[in-house]
């Protein structure tokens, strides 16, 4: 049985976001996140429909939050310098331009980024992309005004120049002394916590705080001896930045102790990670 998740803020997708429709035929599409409604799926109504977002499809959860978007190519061509322009303003600018813009519950958006590119071959680039992922969403959250995607793949190429390392481990333990206390890592829920390990004792993982988080009873079972990845994939919920930066530090330190950080992705690889969405919990992040 899948845990119960809570997010705080349960939208994970900020404004300015490139995102596109998990359940669209064309899959791809890319829309830019322009603003998130104040009222969930059973209160937003869609225009000319009368009927709401929970309505129109019963599989949503009426809960959901709603967020609202626009297509980047009409972006592209209607608002010069949208890219370079202050996030709050997409939604007016969009809507001067003539811009129709579509919403959706936000369980049904996948951002683009979690979606594996082609150019990402080798395990090291693998890593040093889900890096950039994360340095990402950090400077999405820190600094919300500002449109950051275009840093992305300029932070990969840095990552992957050796211009820029990873942080230690010991970084992301500090993280989680400071924002994991007394919450679950993987749910978020509050809740009496044992340690897990992120890389299984019968997978080789070790006792040490490095392989440690603090998970509820229910998730520590759920997950069991399962891949972190996959069991966040196979439950569709986001994973923690620290677990998710804990566990690509001790990969890319065993396969770079076996000699195999440059070696080839596996299409089992590439399937694992296609899709993994992050999330991190704002309302305690570490500013220093």
């Amino acid at each position: 049985m899948p845990p119960t998740v809570h997010r705080v803020p349960e939208n994970r997708i900020p404004v300015g976001i490139s995102v596109y429709d998990a359940e669209a035929d064309e899959k791809f599409t890319r829309m830019i996140v322009v603003n998130h409604a104040e009222v969930p799926s059973d209160e937003f109504e869609i225009p000319e429909t009368g009927k709401t977002i929970a309505e129109y499809n019963p599989e949503y959860d009426s809960d959901a939050p709603v967020v609202e978007t626009v297509y980047r190519e009409e972006l592209n061509e209607d608002v010069d310098g949208w890219k370079w322009m202050p996030v709050e303003k997409l939604a007016e600018k969009a809507e001067s331009a003539g811009i129709a813009s579509y919403s959706y519950p936000a369980t049904r958006l996948k951002t683009t980024s979690s979606h594996l590119p082609n150019r990402v071959g080798t395990h090291r680039e693998l890593f040093c992309y889900q890096l950039a992922r994360l340095a990402h969403l950090a400077a999405t959250i820190e600094h919300p005004e500002q449109f950051q995607e275009p840093r992305l793949w300029e932070t990969y190429n840095k990552q992957l120049d050796g211009e820029i390392s990873s942080s230690s481990i010991l970084k992301e333990n500090k993280y989680q002394l400071k924002e994991n206390q007394g919450i679950c890592t993987y749910c978020n829920r509050e809740a009496e916590t044992t340690f897990d390990h992120i890389i299984p004792s019968d997978s080789g993982g070790t006792d040490g705080i490095d392989n440690l988080v603090p998970a509820c009873q229910s998730c520590n079972s759920s997950k069991s001896n399962q891949n972190i990845i996959d069991w966040h994939q196979k439950h569709s919920i986001p994973i923690d930045r620290v677990v998710l930066g804990k566990y690509i530090k001790i990969q890319w330190n065993d396969l770079e102790r076996e000699g195999r950080l440059d070696s080839e992705l596996s299409q089992p690889v590439r399937e694992r990670w296609s899709g993994l969405e992050i999330t991190r919990r704002i309302e305690n992040r570490v500013t220093n």
